[in-house]
């Protein structure tokens, strides 16, 4: 093997490994999105930029403010049944009924092939 030709394939794996080493699960789109004002909705879903492992991944939705009542104390919801789309990238959160009216936290967590855990937050409000 060549000096040069060696030096050609340790450049390429060193590239690969740092473009994988960067890559990590980030969240690119919900429903309802950040901060968004909605009616009354079911399902909440979560789009991520990777397919993720559902072992290392998930949700927690708080309802954080509830109208009428001042001193309202977070509640984490319970009772939703997560689902994950065909190619692994969509979470989605199935309420029995409606969310009530109110303001809600989603909480998530993420793992893609690199199982480096990400996670974030977003709110919306259910009028």
């Amino acid at each position: 093997m060549t000096i040069r030709f060696r030096e050609a394939l340790i450049a390429v794996a060193l590239i690969a490994s740092g473009s994988a080493a960067q890559a990590h699960t980030k969240l690119v789109a919900s429903t309802p999105a950040a901060n968004a004002n909605v009616a009354k909705p079911t399902t909440i879903s979560m789009s991520f930029n990777e397919k993720v492992v559902p072992t290392f991944s998930g949700a927690d939705v708080v309802m954080t403010a509830m109208p009428g009542m001042a001193n309202h104390k977070p509640m984490k919801l319970s009772g939703l049944k997560p689902s994950w789309s065909a190619d692994g990238k969509t979470l989605t959160l199935t309420a029995g009924r409606a969310f009530s009216v109110g303001t809600y936290q989603v909480a998530w967590h993420a793992a893609g092939a690199d199982t480096h855990r990400m996670q974030g937050s977003f709110s919306f409000s259910v009028k």
